[in-house]
């Protein structure tokens, strides 16, 4: 008898330890978005150090003070609303999920931008061009035609 209850409170306290969360819901925790709008900026900032470091560190930004200004948080908040998606690896798949789709929206829509200056200066550079070439014809159409070194027009 002693085996079968020891046995059952074994069973029951693991399915109740089951059923607790590993990290409790903070009461400050961030929504999905917002987390997803941190997570990134932090993307970017990361890739902006991987570009050029040095110059971020000579304009000496605060990259984590603007980053948390910019999204109305602190650093405990946004550690323990980290700390808490991290624990539930479901929501927090969600919220990665959100952040390439946005890189790749932007990517697209900066590419687009580019794509857009590169057709315009390629236009001015070919008006540019149509400009000097015709300035050169109407040059060349307008120079008198002499003869140089003919002892006939000395005279």
């Amino acid at each position: 008898m002693k085996k079968y209850i020891i046995c059952l409170l074994t069973v029951l306290l693991t399915i109740v330890s089951c059923n607790e969360e590993a990290v409790p819901k903070p009461d400050n925790l961030l929504s999905k978005e917002r987390m997803a709008a941190i997570l990134y900026d932090i993307s970017l900032i990361n890739s902006i150090k991987g570009v050029n470091k040095k110059k971020l560190e000579d304009g000496y930004m605060h990259l984590d003070t603007y980053l948390y200004k910019k999204h109305d948080t602190d650093s405990t908040q946004f550690l323990s609303s980290n700390n808490y998606y991290a624990a539930n690896p479901a929501l927090y798949n969600e919220i990665y999920g959100i952040v390439p789709a946005r890189l790749t929206k932007e990517r697209k829509k900066v590419g687009d931008e580019l794509e857009a200056e590169q057709k315009r200066r390629d236009s001015v550079q070919k008006s540019k061009k149509l400009a000097r070439k015709k300035k050169n014809d109407s040059l060349t159409k307008a120079k008198p035609k002499t003869e140089f070194g003919d002892a006939s027009n000395d005279g």
